[in-house]
């Protein structure tokens, strides 16, 4: 799908809760945790580092691994380990949540489907079951849980929206920057050290809780308290300060899943190809055998594939310049049918007319402009750049102003042409002088053109910037 997207916003304060600066981000020492927006997921600094990825061929647990791949290939060339070096980078201190997913879901509009894997009788094994879905696994929504039976796609899509919601790179971690991130400097069977009966300090696990429910299931001696699902953040986290790592859902990686490391990169970057037949996925989770538990241990699932046990965590990297961003409870509109998004604050209210497709503004009330800008979002058929021009002269005549001046220039990034038209005005009631800057870009036969309004202080320049964040893709 063409979308316009608002990759990050550009230096506008709006309030005093303030994310983090890129400067900021850049200084991060290791092992520190921030936030980019109020609602987002708390992220942890990785170091930088190099570790021995995989597994010793006489690991205890490689013998009952569930998969059917050949064991020599199944962690490495020839059962051998790999070395591989991974660059800083940012994690997730927690699974997505069921809070957090949601939030996508209503931003979004996206669309997830029925037909979940589940336990949900407690007899001990797996249906599909038509009803079932993330929000609907025969126990309590709970809102602090991680969201399960998410399919790859929709975890990458996530991604996708947290990134154009604030303006940072976010994805979904590499199999190399789990298994670094989760050994945390050892080199052990389990992070925390070779004891099996330890698992349920660090995790929900297969344990003496799940056999309250599924009797004569092999598990631990040892308990967890928790039958099924976790909220996040329950146990001890590993040396990192990262929580979950080990059991409650299986979390899915970027790679395309091949059994053997021999093609696989040694930089942390993911294994990618044309087509994947499967995708990574690691950490073992509430429900399956305690081989999966093992730092080494690997699993794989098609992309479509959803099981209550199915979840994921982001990453994000820090070498991708993020500008300093307004706190704002920002939401994401989409028109699927035309084929484009655009991001705005949560007050923004949608209205329209006759002479266009779609239309969407922040109310008209001057005293708003004083916290946020005033926006306005317009989708017509193309006619000329002086349509973008009448736009933004239309928009300070409707805020009752009187035009002072006016200019337009073309912006060029090498990836799309955009029209800016710059409108200086002065409010008839309150004599504020104001500016409006429109950026207007032609997609096929329709003109899209986003609408800027806040008066011409010192920060100016930055909004200007915010605006020239948009983009075709």
């Amino acid at each position: 799908m063409r979308s316009i997207k608002f990759l990050s916003l550009l230096g506008f304060v709006a309030s005093s809760a303030i994310v983090t600066s890129a400067q900021d981000h850049e200084s991060l020492t290791d092992g520190s945790t921030f936030r980019d927006c109020r609602t987002c997921p708390e992220m942890l600094v990785i170091p930088a580092g190099t570790f021995m990825k995989g597994s010793p061929q006489d690991e205890p647990g490689r013998s009952d691994d569930r998969r059917n791949h050949d064991e020599d290939d199944l962690e490495g060339p020839g059962g051998s380990q790999v070395q591989v070096s991974v660059r800083r980078f940012a994690l997730g201190v927690f699974e997505i949540t069921n809070r957090e997913f949601q939030a996508f879901v209503e931003d979004s509009g996206y669309e997830m489907p029925g037909g979940c894997w589940a336990l949900l009788y407690g007899d001990g094994t797996w249906n599909r079951y038509p009803e079932a879905t993330w929000k609907n696994l025969g126990r309590p929504f709970e809102d602090a849980e991680p969201a399960s039976c998410i399919h790859w796609d929709a975890a990458r899509a996530y991604a996708r929206w947290l990134s154009l919601r604030t303006g940072a790179s976010y994805r979904l971690p590499t199999e190399s920057e789990f298994e670094y991130a989760l050994r945390a400097g050892s080199s052990t069977r389990y992070h925390f050290g070779d004891d099996q009966e330890d698992l349920c300090r660090f995790g929900n696990v297969r344990d003496a809780s799940f056999n309250t429910i599924y009797p004569g299931v092999p598990t631990l001696q040892c308990d967890d308290g928790y039958a099924t699902l976790a909220p996040v953040g329950q146990f001890q986290p590993n040396a990192f300060g990262i929580y979950d790592m080990t059991g409650n859902v299986w979390e899915w990686l970027a790679d395309c899943y091949e059994p053997s490391y021999a093609n696989a990169p040694t930089d942390g970057s993911a294994l990618l190809a044309d087509s994947c037949e499967a995708r990574s996925l690691r950490g073992g989770s509430w429900s399956y055998d305690l081989s999966s538990l093992r730092s080494a241990d690997r699993s794989d699932d098609p992309v479509d594939a959803l099981f209550d046990t199915l979840g994921f965590r982001v990453a994000r990297d820090l070498d991708v310049a993020v500008a300093l961003a307004p706190d704002w409870d920002l939401r994401v509109y989409e028109d699927r049918e035309r084929g484009f998004s655009f991001l705005y604050p949560a007050r923004l209210e949608r209205s329209g007319d006759g002479s266009n497709l779609a239309f969407a503004e922040s109310p008209k009330d001057i005293s708003y402009i004083e916290d946020v800008p005033y926006i306005a979002v317009s989708v017509t058929k193309n006619e000329t750049s002086a349509t973008a021009n009448s736009l933004a002269e239309a928009l300070a005549k409707s805020l009752k102003g009187e035009v002072v001046a006016s200019k337009q220039s073309i912006l060029q990034d090498g990836v799309t042409d955009a029209t800016e038209i710059v409108v200086d005005w002065r409010h008839a009631g309150t004599e504020r002088l104001l500016r409006s800057t429109s950026l207007s870009i032609v997609i096929g036969d329709q003109r899209v053109s986003v609408r800027l309004t806040k008066g011409p202080s010192s920060d100016w320049a930055d909004l200007k910037q915010l605006l020239y964040t948009l983009r075709v893709h």
